[in-house]
This record gives C-alpha cells, structure tokens and sequence, in this order.
C-alpha cells in the first residue's frame, strides 16, 4: 500500500500522523510512505529521519494523492478538495458533530476509519485512551493557568502556599471540579491533586465510584498535600450543589462517536465564581457545556462567559506535541500496518471494523449516524 502523511494544518496542531520508527514499522511490512516535507517538524522530528528511516519526502499534494491516508487530526475544509473515490483516511475525525465534513466524506466515497470510534477488548477506546491521558494532564495544567490573573482569572495558585508544611498552609486551598471518571477525568483528577488542589470528582457508574474512592495513588498523594479527594455520583442535583463552590470545573464526559451530553447548564455556568475556569476536554465532539457555542484555538483559547474563562480548545495534546506524538503513534502504528492490508483483509479485525466511519457514500458508525441524523448501514452488509 502507498500511504501518505500529510502536516497537520490546524491552528497549533505540531503532532504528526506517523513517527521515523512507524515509518519502518510500515515500510517493513512491504509499504510505501511518503511525507511531506517538514511534517514532523513540530515534534522534533527532521526530514532526514523519515528519509533515513525510509519514507520519500513529497510536497502536500503529492502526500494526500495516496490510496491511505494517516493523520492525526480531522481534514479541514481547504483539505477537502484531495479527497477522492476509495481513499482510506485514518485519523481522529469526529464528525457527529461535524456535518460538512461528514457530507464531504460521502460525497467523495473515502473510507473514513476514526481512532476515537475503535473500541478493544483489553482497553476499551485503545486509539483515543492515549491523548485522553494528555488532554487530562494537561486540563488541570490550562485550568491553573488560566486561574491566573493576567489571563482574566481570580489570581488563585490552586495548591497555595504552605511554608514548606501542609498541614499549616499559610493561604486557602482551591478546589478543582472534575466531571467524569474515565481515562480523562482520572488523570485530570491525579494532575490537580499533584498541584495540591482539593478536588471533587463526579462519576456515574456505581462501581467506578468505588474504584476512584479506593484509588491508592489519589490516597498518597492527599496525605502528601494535604489535599481533600471526594467522590460523587455524578447528577444534575450534585453538580449544582458544588459548582458555586469551586475554583475551576473540568468536564470530560462524551459518548464515543456521538455527540457530548450537555452536562453543565448555562445556570450551573452562572452560579460560577468571576475569574473562575472552565476548561472543555469534550469540545472536538460537540463539547459539554451549555454556555459553550464553539470550539477555540490555542492563540484564542477562552470564551468569557458572566467573568467565567471557558477554554475550548479542540486540540488540546497539539502542545506537547513531542510526548503526544509518541504516544498516539506507538498505538495507531500497529492498526496502520493492518489497514495498509487493505479494507476487507483489515476490518478481519474487530478493532478496526468499529473505526470505519464512512465507506463507499455510507454512514457505517451507528452513533454518528444518529447524531448527523444520516442514514446508517452496516458494513459487512454493503461489502
């Protein structure tokens, strides 16, 4: 298989779709690679390692004009024009809540597989769990510094200051509001108890609940910082009792493929500190948050809303792009050498089979079809 791999063009986004050791992963496999001149640029990765590592270095147009495409992030709208019948277009895509490039999709006839759709037996979302671990990390990491003062925050340092003992801080604690329990929400919760903030976490599944409460890393790191770590079911009636409460909130439900439930109203929103945070981990699939209209970029991150500073950033992980980059890749990497088999050879594989968003003009992911409101075919039916 020719596969290409293009630069990422979206604001910020320094990751790209393939590293050198993928590319000798793929070209081992009796593949053929071609990328575009400074696509790895922005995590540390020159040309010649790619050239060395046996991939041929091509223009844009010359890395899209491939059977197999692998990205990291979805295809913009000025990027639609390289689409063409049969094409296989691996990448995060997340069109539930992007219609036309759902529509560009079918209309072109691409095999769209998307990583955040392929669900494992092991680990459940195995293409998505990677960046859900940067994106938490880094929630709590954007929620501190937009606390900040000269960003429009109420000048808070979450963890305060202790004189070197925290059992006798010499300042006040914040608190950190994470919703949701899963890959994202734990390592958001770990972050901000790490930066010694008191953290509430809110979580649905009664046995996840459990979990979280009897999670020894959360029990260290409150005896180290003398930190608070509750545990809530995560309902409407919860959320409203502690949002008023805390400094900053970070939601990170979704439905894999669908659209992300609004779990934050717009009168959760307004109950808010001034100068307190928000920051939207779910934004690339429709985002969580009532008062939240669109999605952001990392030179315009915030959207105020009643003095509250609502980060929506899409492409959160764009930023630490050299550890973000190596993580996604040593998980993609694998599927890639499958796909690259070809489609039918490919979707053998129940991991794969789950990815195939759209085939041949036809909506192929039952979520997204009901959240596009699009007609939904079974795969192996049509092939």
């Amino acid at each position: 298989m020719k596969i290409g791999c293009p630069k990422e063009i979206k604001n910020n986004e320094n990751r790209v779709g393939l590293t050198p050791d993928a590319v000798r992963m793929l070209v081992k496999a009796k593949n053929k690679v071609f990328m575009q001149k400074g696509a790895g640029k922005g995590s540390g990765f020159t040309d010649k390692e790619y050239a060395l590592a046996g991939a041929e270095l091509v223009d844009a147009k010359t890395a899209w004009d491939q059977p197999m495409i692998i990205k990291v992030k979805e295809p913009l709208h000025q990027e639609y024009k390289y689409f063409k019948p049969g094409m296989i277009l691996f990448t995060y895509i997340h069109i539930a809540d992007n219609k036309p490039l759902a529509e560009a999709l079918l209309k072109k006839g691409v095999t769209a597989i998307a990583y955040e759709t392929m669900v494992g037996n092991k680990v459940r979302l195995p293409l998505l769990a990677p960046m859900s671990r940067v994106a938490g990390r880094r929630a709590s990491i954007v929620a501190a510094t937009h606390l900040e003062s000269h960003r429009g925050g109420m000048g808070l340092l979450p963890g305060g200051v202790d004189d070197n003992d925290p059992k006798k801080p010499t300042t006040e604690k914040g608190w950190f509001m994470v919703v949701g329990g899963g890959v994202v929400g734990y390592n958001a919760a770990f972050t901000a108890m790490g930066l010694g903030t008191n953290v509430v976490q809110f979580e649905a599944n009664p046995k996840r609940i459990t979990e979280l409460k009897n999670d020894k890393r959360m029990k260290d790191l409150s005896k180290i910082f003398n930190n608070k770590y509750i545990v809530e079911a995560s309902t409407a009636a919860n959320i409203d009792k502690w949002i008023s409460k805390v400094d900053a909130v970070i939601s990170t439900v979704l439905i894999p493929g669908a659209k992300a439930p609004k779990v934050i109203k717009r009168e959760m929103v307004s109950k808010m500190k001034p100068g307190s945070v928000i920051v939207d981990v779910a934004i690339d699939q429709g985002g969580s948050v009532e008062t939240i209209t669109h999605s952001t970029t990392h030179n315009d991150p915030v959207i105020v809303y009643k003095g509250v500073q609502q980060y929506a950033v899409a492409n959160m992980p764009g930023t630490t792009s050299r550890t973000s980059t190596h993580a996604l890749v040593a998980a993609t990497a694998p599927y890639a050498v499958i796909i690259a088999k070809g489609l039918k050879i490919a979707i053998k594989d129940p991991t794969v089979y789950t990815g195939v968003n759209t085939y041949n003009g036809f909506l192929t992911n039952k979520p997204v079809a009901e959240a596009l409101g699009i007609k939904f075919h079974e795969l192996k039916e049509l092939l």
